[in-house]
């Protein structure tokens, strides 16, 4: 049974093969959508407006989104990685959201402009395990062969994943897995910014910033290197800024 990365498969389908590989209860859903982004000094303010104030309460009142979470990494690039979770992919490519990307506001307009060094990713949960979310998370995005790609999620599932939950402050780990054609939904607020979409998303949730950090090496290391995978130099840790939960409850 294959893990993906996947190019608009039946949304049904999708959580039926999810289900059989998660475990836990971290994640309120089996979709997300993930964002790192920059911003330019002059739009810093305007960002925070935004963002805080009416983007994620936007985003929240759409069907299907349930939590929105805001991470930061002062003076590291890209400085934040907002994170959507959303019932299934079927949420995220919906009218009520696609409408709402082809009419974006006039600040969504405004600050987006600011924006620099942007990934954009609509992902599936592949594989999730621990209960809790953190105030700390290790983001690590990933690209392998796709010859090679089921041994990699059976290393992270059967290996990596134990082995870094066993370690004191890890709470969660998650492998998403993007979904190409909802990623790349030509739309009026896609238009305004160039981005790139990672195939594949390692996120650590921790209660501190070292155990978020020492979980790199329980988790990469020799055994990528042996299976081929390579992981963006950007790899960070981030700290929660932000955490808004959907108006549908």
């Amino acid at each position: 049974m294959p893990y993906g990365p996947v190019a608009g498969e039946g949304t049904a389908d999708a959580s039926a093969r999810d289900d059989a590989h998660r475990s836990g209860c971290a994640l309120l859903g089996d979709a997300a959508v993930l964002i790192w982004n920059d911003v330019a000094p002059e739009g810093r303010d305007a960002f925070y407006a935004w963002h805080d104030n009416e983007h994620m309460p936007e985003r929240l009142a759409l069907p299907g989104f349930r939590r929105g979470r805001r991470f930061a990494n002062r003076g590291h690039s890209p400085e934040w990685l907002t994170m959507y979770e959303a019932i299934d992919v079927g949420a995220l490519v919906s009218p009520e959201y696609i409408a709402r990307l082809n009419a974006p506001t006039p600040a969504t307009v405004a600050t987006l402009k600011h924006f620099r060094s942007t990934s954009r990713a609509v992902c599936r949960v592949a594989r999730s395990v621990g209960e809790s979310t953190g105030g700390h998370v290790l983001a690590m995005r990933l690209t392998i062969d796709a010859s090679r790609s089921d041994a990699m999620c059976r290393y992270l599932e059967d290996d990596a994943f134990p082995r870094a939950m066993r370690r004191t402050g890890i709470l969660a780990c998650h492998l998403f897995a993007s979904d190409t054609s909802a990623s790349y939904v030509n739309t009026a607020e896609s238009g305004t910014r160039s981005f790139d979409v990672p195939a594949w998303v390692v996120l650590c949730e921790a209660s501190t910033a070292a155990a978020a950090g020492q979980a790199r090496d329980d988790i990469g290391g020799t055994a990528f290197a042996r299976l081929g995978v390579d992981v963006r130099s950007d790899c960070a840790v981030y700290a929660l800024e932000i955490c808004r939960l959907s108006q549908h409850g």
